[in-house]
């Protein structure tokens, strides 16, 4: 029995350094907004992160003298999130287990890596959306839920309307004083697929000049700022969001108080009993500058009407 649990011990070692590439590469969630890597890798044991609402505050000014008399009070109002895991549990009958060790086939690299991958896709949810456990009010709101900026779009199957979108989403966003050196465009899988179909007479693609418009203040013509589609955006709707950069944790953040992380052991203790595989991560979406009565954030910016159909 020990030499068994040894080897599970040893294989759930060896599993875990591969997940972080298959988050990485599954993830659109953390292409859309930047891990806290001082918060984050807690762990387990922490139920909550604060997150604070900072009240909107007047400009800065310009004069010769250097005044003393201009200060704001900041009114900071702190907000305890709760922090949900999300997991993942499998069998392996014993007899099935003995079989593939027996043909070295790896089946709990294979089965640990499937589960990482739908792990990342439960969280890009959450980050995406939100999570609403029994099906109706948003326990913790995602992007689109969170957004305090819209603007009504046109049907995205005609060359420039989601163009048009974007234009007015990114100016909406500035005057709310979101500035970015790129921006993201999230949409829906359908208007992501009409939006990567749309051309204009002269055969122009309109993803051409809506990455130039994301990343009009990206610096020697990079583009940081790209378009994703997002699965958990229902049809006809798309956000603008500022990129996942660090100097944008300003804005937004993910708390990931851990990355995936696999156990394995016998059913019942019993040596020869099945092999039970389990997967748990624990991440969620924190904004900075929610406002008190609507739990709205001006960071991002939701587009509606752009069709389904």
């Amino acid at each position: 029995m020990t030499g068994g649990n040894a080897l599970l011990t040893h294989l759930k070692d060896l599993f875990d350094p591969t997940i972080i590439s298959v988050l990485t590469a599954q993830s659109v969630g953390r292409q859309l907004m930047p891990i806290n890597p001082e918060l984050s890798g807690q762990g387990l044991g922490v139920l909550t992160v604060e997150t604070l609402r900072y009240v909107a505050r007047s400009g800065a000014i310009t004069n010769y003298d250097i005044q003393k008399d201009i200060e704001d009070t900041i009114d900071i109002e702190s907000l305890q999130v709760r922090v949900p895991v999300q997991q993942d549990m499998v069998r392996i009958k014993y007899r099935d287990w003995l079989a593939y060790q027996k043909k070295k086939i790896p089946i709990e690299a294979d089965i640990s890596t499937d589960m990482t991958a739908k792990i990342a896709r439960e969280q890009d949810k959450i980050i995406a959306d939100g999570w609403k456990p029994q099906g109706t009010n948003y326990l913790i709101k995602g992007m689109y839920q969170v957004a305090g900026n819209s603007v009504i779009g046109e049907d995205s199957g005609s060359y420039g309307n989601v163009k048009s979108a974007v234009v007015a989403a990114i100016s909406k966003l500035k005057l709310s004083g979101v500035y970015s050196r790129g921006y993201n465009l999230s949409l829906a899988p359908f208007n992501y697929a009409e939006l990567m179909d749309s051309e204009n007479d002269t055969g122009k693609e309109e993803t051409a000049a809506i990455l130039k418009i994301l990343n009009a203040a990206a610096p020697n013509g990079s583009q940081p700022g790209q378009i994703y589609e997002v699965p958990d955006l229902a049809a006809g709707t798309a956000m603008v969001s500022p990129i996942a950069s660090q100097e944008n944790l300003r804005f937004f953040d993910i708390i990931e108080l851990q990355v995936p992380e696999n156990d394995l052991w016998y059913d019942g203790g019993r040596p020869k009993g099945d092999i039970m595989m389990e997967q748990v991560g624990a991440l969620v979406p924190r904004f900075k500058h929610l406002d008190p009565d609507t739990l709205t954030d001006p960071c991002v910016c939701k587009i509606t009407s752009l069709g389904t159909s």
